[in-house]
Parts: C-alpha cells; sequence; structure tokens
C-alpha cells in the first residue's frame, strides 16, 4: 500500500480543450489517472482552494490527478460545469495509452457532477470510465431531502437553506421536470456505470443521500462500496493527511489498488 505521507507531488497548471486543468503527479508510478471536480456548491472554488484534497488523493492512490476548474453558477448555470468535466474526461480518454484507466471523482457538489458526467459518458460511450470516487456527494435535489437531513443540520453544516440555494443557483429550472444528468439519482437507469467507492462524513447531513444513491448503484449491479467516518463532518478531506484523515486516503487507496495499479 501506498504511504500517503512520503511521496513527493508535482503539480503543473495546464489547459484541455480549453477547461483550465491542475495536474499533479507522484513519485509511484500508477496505471489510472482520476479526472476530479471539486465541491463548492456548484458556485464556488478554485483550483487554489483544492489543492489540499488532490495532493492528498494523488498521494494516496498515485494516480495522475486532474482537478478541474470547471465554469461555477451563476455565470455558468448547468449543464457549463457538466460541459467542461466531460470535455476534459473526452480528451484524456482519446490520449490515453493502452492499460491505463480512468477514474472520475469529486467531493461535494464535485461528486454529483462527477456521477453525473460518469452517467452522460456511458450514454454517449465517449469515454470508458474504470471507477467513481464519490467523497460526501451532495446528490438529491432539495425536493427529496431526507427528515434525518435535518436532524444533523440542527448542528452541523451544510443547512437545508445552503443546499437549496445550491441547487437552485446551478440549476436556474423553470418548469416542470430537472434536466437529464444534473441529479444523478433520478436517472432511469444506472446500469452499466463504473464502480463506485462513496466516502461517508458521520456528521454529514448529507451523508443519507448518499447512502442511498451507493444502494441504488448496488441494485442496479453496479460494484459499490461505502466507508463512514466516526465524528468526522463535511469537508474533512480538505485537511493535512493526518489521524482520521490519513486513514480514510488509506482506504481510498487501497480501493484503487485493489483496482489494479
Amino acid at each position: 500500500m501506498i504511504d500517503t505521507m512520503s511521496q513527493t507531488i508535482r503539480s503543473e497548471d495546464e489547459s484541455i480543450g480549453g477547461v483550465p486543468v491542475r495536474q499533479y503527479s507522484a513519485d509511484e508510478p500508477s496505471t489510472w489517472t482520476m479526472v476530479f471536480v471539486h465541491g463548492g456548491g456548484f458556485s464556488w472554488g478554485t483550483l487554489d482552494d483544492y489543492d489540499q484534497i488532490a495532493r492528498n488523493l494523488c498521494n494516496a492512490t498515485g494516480a495522475d490527478i486532474l482537478s478541474v476548474g470547471y465554469r461555477l453558477a451563476p455565470e455558468h448555470p448547468f449543464p457549463a460545469g457538466l460541459d467542461d468535466i466531460c470535455a476534459v474526461v473526452r480528451d484524456v480518454a482519446a490520449q490515453m495509452p493502452a492499460g491505463r484507466k480512468i477514474a472520475l471523482g469529486g467531493d461535494s457538489a464535485g461528486a454529483c457532477l462527477a456521477a453525473g458526467a460518469a452517467q452522460r459518458l456511458r450514454d454517449e460511450g465517449s469515454a470508458e470510465i474504470d471507477g467513481q470516487l464519490l467523497i460526501y456527494p451532495m446528490i438529491e435535489f432539495h425536493d427529496r431531502t431526507p427528515a434525518a437531513f435535518h436532524t444533523l443540520s440542527d448542528r452541523f453544516h451544510p443547512s437545508f437553506d445552503a443546499v437549496r440555494s445550491a441547487w437552485d443557483t446551478y440549476l436556474q429550472v423553470r418548469g416542470d421536470g430537472l434536466p437529464a444528468y444534473a441529479v444523478p439519482t433520478r436517472t432511469p437507469s444506472l446500469i452499466g456505470l463504473p464502480p463506485a467507492l462513496t466516502i461517508l462524513a458521520e456528521n454529514d447531513p448529507l451523508c443519507f443521500e448518499a447512502m442511498a444513491y451507493a444502494e441504488q448503484l448496488l441494485s442496479a449491479g453496479v460494484p459499490s462500496k461505502v466507508i463512514s467516518y466516526e465524528g468526522t463532518a463535511h469537508g474533512f478531506l480538505n485537511e493535512p493527511p493526518r489521524g482520521i484523515v490519513a486513514k480514510a486516503l488509506a482506504d481510498i487507496g487501497a480501493w484503487f489498488e485493489a483496482r489494479g495499479r
């Protein structure tokens, strides 16, 4: 297993298909490239803001990480961000040498975008994705927020108002229905999606919808593993790799290693 504390991580800013990305590479060779989508409620966040978690994931998995600076709402509502992510993945897949694997990963709203991109790319047949890493995903639209969410949100973030505002700012829905791939839980069929690892924080109000999506994947025959971390809150993997963060990173590394380095 990779030592998540010892590697030298190199980073370089570039552009793929006109979309800014920051590539992270580790000392240990890997067959994986992960396109990583940062959180921020669809409307906030930069490559610098999510530098720590990208480095953590590069260290943990040994994969090349491509952190995507996708367009943000409200200036660029759905599907702009999703378009950017899919464009990066298609470009990477087209240039990928034989034997390389592609993963889609993200945290919070970024995990929602990653899951939506996996669904869209599956339907297009434009890129083969070998794994999904969904870190405390905000993945269900606010009109189906479970009662358990409100119990936790009295003490921990995010609040319901914050979640509702994020979705409304991102989708700017007019009329009935939700657009395809915007809310991954509403996609009619999840059959054929790539294997998924879902990371949950025990004190995250979003953990219930994340668990429900993991169960949807299992019901569709998609290998789906869930790991929850006691005493943690939403966003905990943005911290330096010590204690429970190091444990979670080691578990992520082990999952990728089991799927073939």
